[in-house]
């Protein structure tokens, strides 16, 4: 584009943008039209060569400042490219720093555990040596521990076949005790047994004898019964605790067992009391 180009449009622009503002001042907001008369074309070619050199100067300006922004930014990439290869140099510097001390820890702690293991096996023969010596003692001791403990056995040995034989003697007495006891144990509990038998029927019979049949009841009835005596067989308390079905049977029953008070019970108070201080029985005419 020449010069003749350039200043043709500015000037087109400039002589655009006049017009719209005379255009603006020149409209009426009463609707009155005024004509105005303004000879304007001398001071619109000053403008628009006025703004032409004002646009190449701007156009200078901004090529300077992005010529500017260019050259600082590419500034700034070289810092950062400058920084970031300080930075990786440091970085190796301190890997290599880092790996240097790794072998040197390396080398100390196998240097350790060389001497740990030289220590660990000087200790090993040291404990051997005082185990050796301490066997040698134990064995010593235990020679002459043995020794006192066969006298000490046959002496005790003795004394055990002396104490057996008392044992033996006191079991063999114990036993017949023992033997006795049972036998008087079991000739007491047969005897109990039958007492108890006999007890047990006549208090049966006695009831039954007491006994008066309803006349609804049923052949073949029966209930079952718990009594509490006193000691010379005096009637505490019945209660019927299997009933037969028939309240009327069931009170038969109980009546009988009162009226037979006292009842036949054993003369032993110990039989009585673990027999027939609470007993119960199946009431069966």
């Amino acid at each position: 584009m020449n010069n003749y180009q350039k200043f043709g449009l500015s000037f087109i622009l400039a002589l655009t943008l006049h017009l719209a503002i005379l255009a603006m001042f020149g409209i009426d907001f009463n609707n009155e039209p005024e004509v105005i008369k303004v000879n304007l074309l001398p001071e619109l070619i000053r403008a628009s060569v006025l703004d032409d050199e004002k646009v190449q100067e701007e156009a200078i300006r901004l090529k300077k400042n992005e010529k500017n922004k260019r050259l600082k930014k590419q500034k700034q990439q070289q810092e950062l490219d400058n920084n970031l290869e300080i930075q990786q140099q440091l970085l190796q510097n301190i890997k290599k720093k880092r790996e240097l001390e790794e072998k040197k820890a390396k080398a100390l702690e196998n240097k350790a555990k060389k001497l740990a293991r030289k220590q660990k096996e000087q200790e090993l023969k040291q404990q051997k040596a005082i185990e050796a010596a301490k066997k040698a003692k134990i064995k010593k001791q235990q020679e002459a521990e043995a020794k006192k403990n066969k006298e000490r056995q046959i002496a005790e040995q003795k004394k055990k076949k002396e104490l057996l034989a008392k044992q033996q003697a006191k079991a063999a007495q114990k036993q017949a005790l023992l033997d006795k006891q049972v036998t008087d144990e079991k000739a007491r509990a047969e005897s109990d047994r039958q007492a108890t038998i006999s007890a047990t029927v006549a208090i049966q019979k006695k009831v039954i004898n007491r006994w008066i049949k309803p006349v609804l009841s049923a052949k073949g009835m029966n209930c079952t019964v718990r009594v509490k005596l006193l000691p010379g067989g005096d009637v505490m308390n019945v209660t019927v605790i299997k009933s037969s079905g028939d309240d009327v049977f069931d009170r038969s029953a109980e009546n009988a067992v009162r009226k037979a008070s006292p009842l036949p019970v054993p003369k032993n108070r110990a039989l009585f009391a673990k027999r027939f201080r609470l007993f119960t029985f199946r009431f069966r005419p």
